[in-house]
């Protein structure tokens, strides 16, 4: 096959060691960092060192039975026994998964907080459907590990030590024989789980890619028919599925191999303990009953050992989910609590040298100066990719600047409290979404206080939006879908115009606002526009003419940095950029 998304690949062993080291620091890191149901975790912890102790007891009162005790109280005794294990099984099971869903409660709550108030930096990085797969699935791995298999673990070293203790008191030669014997067991346990988890990954690697290229192809359906490439697509189909097949035929054959190792390991125990017990019977060194409570004993501590591999294993399956999660959780957050609150709101804002990346070494801004006049207008132009957009994100702090400042009136925005700064905005943008609710939810977001049905319909009714609400079957308690999705893009936009105006806030960003709309909508929004930007300071990208043209100042960005400012008639003189811009728009208008 050539080189592409499917070939094989050979790991570097080095590179691989790498990405295995720190699992336990990882998990040592999470203990701490979500408020743990720790009152259940430790009683859970009892519950199962309460359960190892009656299980331990089973193979003595067997051998008194078998020596032919049938007293009344051995009876009896033996009897409550297997009863009380069969009872603790069932509370074990219930508490252990109230626990799991505490912890995962915890640690849900805990992702969610840390996304809320995580920069937009985060969010660049990882992509939505990643956050909801951490914040759905990859808790309930961890909670697993944490609120069952290691107060498990902490019941079975107990087992281990008790175990051991009893069979030196049956036979220390016997003993020392398993002893000798546990090193090889559980070496190749640890073996065998490295190489369980390796196979795992590699799978569930090939399966999100497998995953991926299905999605995307299934969704581009009408691309792929449009352009006669089914037989393509179908090739590429059958290396995706080849490319997962193979993995996941070597994953079911180390998990089909386990079964006969864990089998040849324990017939050779088995073997010795059956060999060399028969030989001290035969000799009268022990009696046929210890040696069977013996073999019972030996037979608990290969199930003990073999969880034990089964935990490693789990952990390193795990291990993903844990980098994964920290990397949502150990992050920088944004600080809401500066140096000092915004008083003055009616301050000039002042961008003095600024340079920007989202990446290093890939500037978007560079040495942007410009300001924009309280109480007017600011509309910035420039052709796709002169940072138009990411310069109203630095204006509403959602990013800090790589150098430079911005400034409002004479201190730098990065010292007002960040939640007032914020406040002072209202946003709109092409995009705009909606809540899954109705359209009052979606009006008042953000807005703080009780608002009446006179107000809304007051901004409503501003916004051009009242007449088709009120012809909905439920007015402003009608549910406009998952996104809007039952809103067409000229509604969704009026309403969120709506709730800028009810926002009132001082400064007004608008992004694109008027784009992608039939010429109907584009009329009722731009009237709703001319409402929202009267009397507030408006800082304007739009590729919408008399928006721009009726702007105080126009800022002409071009790579990034400011190419002229001006007004609509001095740029037209004066900017070659502006006056192709402005050409452009018109012929677009009149086609």
């Amino acid at each position: 096959m050539s080189t592409s998304l499917y070939e094989e690949k050979k790991v570097d062993p080095k590179q691989r060691r790498e990405s295995e080291k720190g699992i336990w620091k990882s998990y040592v890191q999470l203990l701490f960092r979500a408020k743990l149901p720790w009152a259940w975790i430790i009683g859970l912890t009892l519950f199962y060192l309460l359960n190892t102790w009656v299980t331990l007891q089973f193979p003595e009162y067997t051998q008194k039975i078998l020596s032919g005790n049938l007293d009344d109280e051995v009876v009896y005794e033996a009897i409550i026994i297997i009863i009380a294990g069969i009872i603790l099984a069932g509370i074990l099971n219930y508490i252990s998964a109230l626990t799991r869903y505490k912890i995962d409660m915890s640690y849900r709550n805990l992702i969610w907080q840390r996304l809320m108030f995580s920069p937009l930096e985060l969010y660049n990085r990882v992509k939505p459907n990643e956050m909801v797969s951490r914040t759905a699935n990859d808790t309930k791995t961890v909670s697993t590990i944490l609120g069952s298999m290691i107060p498990a673990m902490i019941g079975s070293l107990y087992g281990v030590y008790g175990v051991i203790t009893q069979i030196f008191d049956y036979d220390y030669r016997l003993a020392l024989g398993v002893l000798v014997y546990i090193p090889v067991y559980i070496g190749f346990n640890i073996w065998y789980g490295k190489w369980r988890f390796r196979t795992n990954k590699e799978t569930h690697n090939r399966l999100s890619v497998l995953t991926q290229f299905l999605s995307e192809r299934l969704l581009s359906i009408p691309l792929i028919k449009s352009f006669a490439m089914e037989n393509k697509e179908i090739e590429l189909g059958k290396q995706n599925l080849l490319y997962y097949y193979r993995a996941a035929f070597r994953r079911a054959v180390v998990d089909w191999i386990n079964n006969p190792l864990q089998g040849v390991l324990n017939l050779a125990q088995d073997m010795f303990v059956i060999g060399f017990g028969i030989y001290l019977v035969s000799t009268g060194a022990i009696t046929i009953e210890i040696w069977i409570a013996f073999f019972m004993y030996v037979g608990m501590l290969w199930g003990i050992l073999e969880s034990y591999s089964m935990l490693y294993t789990q952990i390193k399956q795990s291990q993903g989910s844990t980098a994964r999660i920290a990397e949502l959780i150990d992050g920088d957050l944004e600080q809401y609590e500066r140096e000092r609150p915004l008083e003055n709101t009616t301050n000039d804002i002042l961008l003095n040298h600024v340079d920007f990346s989202y990446e290093e070494d890939k500037k978007i801004i560079s040495d942007l100066s410009f300001r924009i006049p309280y109480g007017k207008t600011t509309a910035i132009v420039g052709p796709s990719g002169s940072g138009k957009t990411t310069v109203l994100s630095l204006i509403q702090n959602f990013y800090s600047v790589d150098q430079g400042e911005i400034l409002f009136g004479n201190t730098n925005i990065n010292d007002f409290h960040l939640h007032e700064w914020r406040n002072m905005f209202s946003y709109v943008a092409q995009d705009s979404p909606l809540l899954s609710g109705t359209i009052r939810k979606n009006i008042t977001y953000g807005v703080d206080r009780d608002v009446s049905d006179d107000e809304l319909k007051k901004v409503a009714q501003a916004a051009n939006a009242l007449e088709f609400i009120l012809d909905t079957p439920n007015g402003f308690d009608s549910d406009v879908g998952e996104g809007g999705s039952s809103l067409s893009g000229g509604q969704r936009q009026r309403i969120n115009i709506a709730r800028a105006l009810l926002r009132d806030a001082d400064f007004l960003v608008l992004d694109e606002a008027m784009s992608s709309l039939d010429s109907k909508s584009e009329q009722a929004i731009g009237d709703a526009m001319n409402k929202l930007v009267k009397g507030r300071t408006s800082i304007v990208v739009a590729h919408d003419l008399s928006t721009i043209r009726d702007a105080d100042q126009i800022v002409v960005l071009d790579k990034g940095s400011v190419e002229s400012i001006g007004t609509h008639e001095e740029l037209l003189k004066t900017s070659t950029i502006y006056h192709s811009f402005v050409e452009y728009l018109t012929r677009e208008s009149n086609s």
